[in-house]
């Protein structure tokens, strides 16, 4: 990360333990998860980046 210049904190699931416990099926899928654990949005595949954005603004504004 040091490398690219990557300051975010970035996630290692080797074990799966996070794919399993929202039970992940398809690669890629992205889950914005509140911090309570609560999946408030899911998208399986590429694309819907700006439902994605719209979606990270909206919930940020909560």
């Amino acid at each position: 990360m040091k490398r690219f210049g990557i300051l975010y904190p970035i996630a290692i699931d080797n074990s799966f333990t996070v794919w399993d416990s929202y039970k992940t099926r398809f690669w890629p899928t992205l889950l914005l998860i509140d911090k309570g654990g609560v999946v408030r949005y899911a998208h399986v595949g590429e694309g819907a980046y700006d439902l994605t954005e719209q979606t990270i603004v909206r919930l940020l504004v909560e």
